[in-house]
């Protein structure tokens, strides 16, 4: 079963457990729209934290990067792709792939800090 399309106006892209949300803007750019749009139908159904996700998220992609940077500077609420929660309504959503990678973000500038400090 095709999962809906719902464009909104942040972020890139999303994949929910019944529709993807992509950025509204991403149709003006139809190369990287579809690439983006594949990227999301390849992820998992499953709830929470899936490795096959978080590979994918963090792995090699389809998606041309410098396009997207130049995308994401034309349509800046589009870097809140890159927060780890965010409120819609009166829903907290969160990442669980982001949380991960600000996780280790922060604690590698923590004990990078920690030794030249000390």
């Amino acid at each position: 079963m095709a999962l809906p399309v719902k464009y909104v106006p942040w972020g890139i892209a999303n994949r929910f457990d019944d529709h993807i949300e992509l950025n509204e803007h991403l149709p003006e750019y139809p190369e990287l729209h579809d690439a983006i749009l594949k990227h999301e139908l390849q992820h998992t159904d499953a709830k929470g934290f899936s490795s096959k996700d978080f590979i994918l998220d963090i792995g090699p992609s389809k998606v041309n990067y410098l396009k997207m940077i130049k995308f994401m500077c034309f349509y800046p609420k589009s870097f809140l792709q890159f927060a780890p929660a965010y409120k819609q309504g009166k829903t907290i959503y969160y990442d669980i792939n982001m949380c991960i990678v600000w996780f280790f973000m922060i604690s590698l500038m923590s004990i990078s800090l920690f030794i030249a400090v000390h």
